[in-house]
């Protein structure tokens, strides 16, 4: 199904759109063969270097664009994220006449600066070249944000980092399961939480990691304010069809609330009520209903898409929370 601002084409627009949508995979000859480049590309992120960076983004889009047969593209590696009232910008790809393609990607956040996660960085980069790729080696007229396109995305990410394979679900898992199996796992996460929680000193609750990465204690706060956001997003979406919100900034929200200075049992007991209440309100949509979607920052998204990321983000910060209690980033 496309995503809403679909109606709102051109029939030439329209018939791009079909045309990225169509093509969900892009497969690498030698895959193997750029997975160095992108081991160099963790390395340097992680010594937080923007020069090291560069290079080492130039390297690996240097890589794909040989390894697709696409023309050369210039990287260009900023230090903090721009941000207005719709979020944070992540990566920017431009192909003007006269000059050379260019992506430019940001490796710190907003406002805490602290360098993206590495996976954040990658997909942010892929997600450049796809728009790369559609321009100069699919030869579309326009880069639309399609399923296929982020498909595309994710076929070049599980070539470039291969994994063994965990019992955690991806989002597109998800999306395939039906609604009430996503909505029990879901209904199960406030249980999950209160049990990672409990017998735990508030010293190991408040521990973080390492530099970047959050303690267990405002992995919690951050569900418990997401839920207030993903609910506000439903009723927005539920309200008016095609509702366009921002996507709050997670960091200046975990310093401006004091995540660290939150009693841990209340964090809890107010996610499983801001839980509950979402779940109801979930349970309580019609057919019609379940049919409108929204934009979340610049990402078109179904009722239905939205609740495969609800499943798969407490899956992923419930992780993170239990690699913290084991002080692990």
């Amino acid at each position: 199904m496309p995503f809403a601002y679909y109606a709102r084409l051109t029939r030439g627009q329209q018939a791009v759109y079909r045309k990225s949508d169509a093509l969900t995979e892009i497969r690498l000859e030698r895959p193997a063969e750029l997975q160095p480049l992108v081991q160099a590309l963790a390395v340097a992120l992680g010594a937080e270097e923007r020069e090291a960076v560069q290079r080492a983004s130039q390297a690996l889009v240097a890589g794909l664009c040989d390894a697709m047969a696409l023309p050369p593209v210039r990287v260009d590696v900023l230090t903090a994220r721009p941000h207005a009232r719709w979020g944070e910008l992540h990566g920017l790809y431009t192909n003007e006449r006269g000059r050379p393609p260019r992506v430019q990607l940001w490796m710190r956040t907003a406002k805490q600066k602290r360098v993206v996660a590495f996976r954040t960085y990658l997909r942010t980069l892929l997600h450049e070249v796809g728009h790369h790729l559609d321009y100069t080696g699919l030869r579309l007229r326009d880069s639309f944000h399609t399923e296929g396109f982020y498909k595309r995305e994710s076929s070049l990410f599980a070539q470039l980092v291969p994994e063994r394979r965990t019992t955690m679900p991806t989002m597109a898992e998800y999306a395939k399961q039906p609604i009430v199996a996503r909505l029990a796992r879901c209904e199960r996460t406030p249980d999950e939480l209160a049990a990672a929680f409990r017998g735990q000193s508030e010293a190991v609750l408040s521990k973080r990691p390492d530099g970047k990465n959050w303690a267990a204690k405002e992995v919690a706060c951050h569900l418990r304010d997401t839920e207030e956001f993903f609910l506000h997003a439903l009723k927005t979406i539920v309200a008016q069809d095609g509702a366009k919100l921002p996507i709050p900034d997670s960091d200046k929200a975990a310093t401006e609330r004091e995540y660290l200075k939150a009693d841990a049992a209340a964090v809890v007991e107010e996610f499983r009520r801001r839980r509950g209440e979402s779940l109801r309100a979930l349970r309580g949509l019609g057919a019609e209903q379940w049919k409108r979607s929204g934009t979340l920052g610049t990402n078109p998204m179904t009722l239905d898409a939205l609740v495969a990321l609800w499943a798969w983000h407490d899956d992923n910060h419930l992780d993170q929370l239990k690699r913290a209690l084991q002080g692990k980033a």
